[in-house]
């Protein structure tokens, strides 16, 4: 049986595509709970959900494949992207604090990418030695 964590992480990096899909075959002029709305979204995120669903059972490794997403998509967006916005917006004086403790972490943050990366994929390679389709680890 499949872990509680691996459909938590669906339900969180399928949101984009449901957005699409809402915006793909939504109707604006018509209320967000008509029928019109509400049957195409109930209708395609259920068939997302079940397809992403599949595709994790299938895969035994899956937490380390969202170990590399997370690894090269959410460490940047969270830990060096705003350190660096900081710095290019406000622009603070090289003399003070702020400006070097953003640049420290932002440096830590890349490193931590690259080491959370290699990782992920040994890990990747390690598991995918001993795949099994719909294998639970």
């Amino acid at each position: 049986m499949m872990n509680d964590h691996r459909l938590v992480m669906l339900q969180v990096y399928l949101q984009p595509t449901n957005e699409m899909f809402e915006a793909t075959f939504g109707d604006p002029k018509m209320g967000q709970f008509s029928m019109r709305n509400v049957v195409p979204r109930v209708v395609l995120r259920s068939l997302s959900v079940a397809a992403a669903t599949v595709l994790a059972a299938m895969l035994p490794f899956f937490p380390d494949i969202m170990a590399l997403f997370g690894a090269f998509g959410c460490i940047p967006l969270d830990f060096i992207l705003p350190m660096v916005f900081y710095n290019m917006t406000f622009k603070p004086s090289k003399n003070t604090i702020m400006f070097w403790v953003n640049n420290v972490i932002a440096v830590a943050s890349s490193i931590l990418v690259v080491i959370g990366g290699i990782a992920s994929i040994r890990q990747i390679v390690l598991d995918a030695k001993t795949y099994n389709l719909f294998a639970d680890m």
